[in-house]
């Protein structure tokens, strides 16, 4: 299967991040387009008697976190597709981190996704399921998870 358009899902954390270096053994062609894209969360909140709707990142501190993060995206790039140059790096924020990025999927019409995830399982996953498995049940395309 050719595969023209990769999205990638990538958390800051570390631990997240290790398993991504397995993608180095797919050798992607240099014409496949490779999206990194990280979501941070909005979180809203109301202040006041007036219920004043505020949004955490503020506006005004965006631009910098987007420049951070694009930072961290090119060196983990680097580090994963050496020389590759189709490379997208995208930094999304939205109070609804999972279904944010299967929105970027869906408009991007891309033929992978590829999430990691650090394999925890237990009682907080049956209520709260992960990033992987809302992809996987919601991605309009195929989901490869890696662990």
């Amino acid at each position: 299967m050719k595969v023209n358009k990769v999205i990638i899902a990538v958390s800051m954390e570390e631990e997240t991040q290790r398993p991504l270096f397995q993608l180095k053994d797919l050798n992607f062609s240099h014409d496949t387009e490779i999206h990194l894209i990280h979501v941070m969360p909005v979180i809203l909140y109301a202040r006041g008697m007036d219920l004043t709707v505020l949004t955490y990142p503020l506006e005004e501190e965006r631009p910098k976190i987007v420049d951070t993060v694009t930072d961290k995206l090119k060196k983990l790039a680097r580090e994963i597709f050496p020389g590759h140059s189709n490379i997208v790096y995208e930094c999304l924020f939205d109070s609804n981190e999972k279904a944010a990025f299967c929105d970027y999927v869906q408009e991007q019409k891309a033929d992978l996704v590829v999430v990691a995830t650090r394999g925890k399982h237990g009682l907080k996953n049956f209520f709260d399921s992960s990033f992987a498995q809302h992809q996987l049940k919601h991605s309009p395309t195929n989901v490869l998870v890696l662990r």
